[in-house]
């Protein structure tokens, strides 16, 4: 009975240590950064709130907040490779101004690197990278 309960132990310990967007699946904006001048905004700069949110059946929902009032995107995400980064590809059920990318699809594609998600669709076309962080609410 004992080794059960070690297993039991040893496979929960495993599967948190995922890289699944889902281990919080809450994202909030945290800078932005520019290669073309390599310049870093803090979100606390900017006069507006990005949160990002990655649901379980797939679903996927963006919001920005501006002088009180709020827009969400709703998409669908996806396990997917782009530049050999493993990430997730979120294709939107529309365009709107702030899905990001330098192509005419509504698209982005979302990456993890140094415990942010970074999202450089919009880098291409001299736009910046944006990086999010995991978020508690």
């Amino acid at each position: 009975m004992s080794r059960l309960l070690v297993l039991i132990f040893l496979i929960s310990i495993s599967c948190s240590s995922s890289n699944d967007p889902l281990e919080s699946d809450r994202w909030v904006l945290d800078s932005t950064y520019s290669y073309m001048t390599q310049t870093e905004q803090q979100a606390s700069e900017m006069d507006y709130t990005e949160k990002l949110e990655f649901v379980s059946n797939g679903l996927f929902l963006k919001s920005l907040t501006r002088d009180g009032d709020t827009t969400v995107v709703e998409g669908r995400w996806v396990i997917s490779e782009e530049g050999g980064r493993s990430g997730y590809l979120v294709t939107y059920s529309e365009d709107h101004d702030f899905v990001r990318n330098c192509f005419a699809e509504p698209q982005e594609f979302f990456f993890e690197a140094d415990g942010m998600l970074i999202q450089s669709d919009f880098t291409p076309c001299d736009g910046p990278e944006f990086r999010y962080v995991r978020s508690s609410d």
